[in-house]
């Protein structure tokens, strides 16, 4: 099975600028952002522990943690 067999389209978030890689977020504008990704119905997101040392991870972790997982597909980096 592919990617495009899963998602619903072909846009992916990805989570470096959640682990402050450009600039300091707060930790609301991260969750909103990973919310406002949601509701355009971004369901492919890609993070890595080298984001922030692990932050975009955590970030995205607690911004999907109600979702169903079923519903998005997760990629770390370094299994990518």
């Amino acid at each position: 099975m592919s990617l495009k067999d899963i998602l619903p389209g072909r846009l992916g978030f990805g989570a470096a600028p959640l682990g402050n890689m450009f600039r300091d977020i707060p930790e609301r504008e991260a969750l909103a952002t990973v919310n406002a990704a949601w509701d355009d119905g971004i369901r492919y997101f890609d993070t890595a522990p080298f984001y922030g040392a692990g932050l975009a991870e955590i970030r995205i972790g607690a911004a999907l943690a109600g979702r169903p997982r079923s519903d998005y597909v997760l990629t770390p980096r370094w299994a990518a």
